[in-house]
């Protein structure tokens, strides 16, 4: 894929602001080598369990809805068992990372994020990330490049960062779409409900 095609993808996915956890470490160009391989064995983690579950959740609600059909009494007693399991995964990841405490704004998309951080970072750093997305409280991990490190004007000691995203499971960067579409539809919602009051 040449560089204008890849920018072109990356247009593709639309930003927004958003309050989420985020972990990072500066990684070596050999770790950022190794991270299709890193991501393929943390498929079952704690951190990743939750994106697994909303994954499978994707699939599980058109089956749900089928059998609400038929029986209604199946379909709940199904959906009450996935809620139980899905609040399992979440205590998991609660436990891994203490999430409500370490919330912070940040611009994001599918394919790079833009934060603050009193880190200076320099362009073409490679970084891992760990993301958390609420309320679905969805645990992503992320390797990506610092693309620009830009002193804030109205700060002394804070940067804006920004990063492309570069390996990521596709899995993960779905739920990250689907997870600004929901957003984005929930802001559109509430800016027609103020107009309406």
């Amino acid at each position: 894929m040449t560089e204008l095609d890849q920018n072109k993808e990356r247009r593709r996915f639309f930003r927004i602001n958003d309050d989420i956890c985020l972990e990072y470490d500066l990684v070596s160009e050999e770790e950022y080598n190794n991270a299709p391989a890193e991501l393929e064995a943390m498929q079952h983690t704690a951190f990743s369990m939750s994106a697994e579950f909303a994954t499978l959740n994707n699939e599980f609600h058109p089956l749900l809805n089928n059998i609400k059909q038929n029986s209604p009494d199946v379909a709940q007693y199904l959906e009450l068992l996935n809620q139980k399991i899905d609040a399992l995964s979440q205590h998991l990841l609660e436990v891994q990372i203490g999430i409500e405490d370490t919330k912070m704004p940040a611009n994001i998309s599918a394919s790079g994020i833009a934060f603050r951080t009193k880190t200076t970072m320099n362009p073409g750093q490679p970084l891992r990330l760990r993301i958390v997305l609420f309320p679905e409280k969805i645990g992503i991990m992320v390797f990506g490049r610092v693309m620009h490190c830009d002193k804030e004007h109205d700060s002394h000691d804070e940067h804006l960062v920004t990063i492309d995203f570069e390996h990521l499971r596709y899995e993960d960067q779905e739920l990250m779409i689907k997870h600004n579409i929901n957003k984005q539809i929930l802001e559109l919602r509430q800016r027609s409900e103020s107009k309406d009051d």
